[in-house]
């Protein structure tokens, strides 16, 4: 009888040392999943100017100046 008595509250022991180990295996997980999502970047489109209407070689104003730059 206290063999049986021993075995039974072995495995109970067993079972509750397992279900520790899923619960701190699925909070692992889970703390991966939220780092992995932090992680990850959204990229902003950038914007693309288009070319001004005037067509001078040497204008400097801001939108030549911008649209030059931006392939740079």
């Amino acid at each position: 009888m206290k063999s049986f008595i021993d075995r039974v509250f072995k495995m109970k022991k067993i079972k509750k040392e397992e279900l520790l180990n899923e619960e701190t295996i699925t909070e692992v997980k889970e703390q991966a999943t939220k780092a992995a999502i932090k992680a990850i970047k959204v990229e902003e489109p950038k914007e693309v100017f288009a070319k001004p209407g005037h067509y001078f070689a040497d204008c400097n104003c801001f939108k030549c100046v911008r649209w030059r730059n931006q392939n740079a």
